[in-house]
């Protein structure tokens, strides 16, 4: 979200419209790739110059990182825990 919020917001949904379908193209069980969405929800009020996130943003980010990110590493601890096996 920027300065010009519907032209760069409808940038930033055909921007991610693109990146599911790349991700599941590249993903590897070698080499995962996760994708996060941290567009979904945001609005104006969260961003403290038009572009970079307040600390509401930042929560709400962090409200969608964080499990995201604790499925990784469950998913990539259960993969070496088989590998023990």
């Amino acid at each position: 979200m920027m300065k010009d919020h519907a032209k760069q917001d409808a940038s930033a949904i055909a921007l991610n419209q693109q990146i599911i379908p790349w991700a599941q193209q590249l993903n590897k069980t070698e080499s995962p790739i996760w994708v996060v969405d941290q567009h979904t929800g945001m609005t104006s009020s969260d961003m403290r110059d038009g572009l970079h996130t307040n600390d509401a943003g930042d929560t709400k980010m962090a409200n969608v990182f964080y499990p995201a990110l604790l499925a990784a590493f469950g998913a990539v601890k259960a993969d070496k825990e088989k590998a023990l096996l």
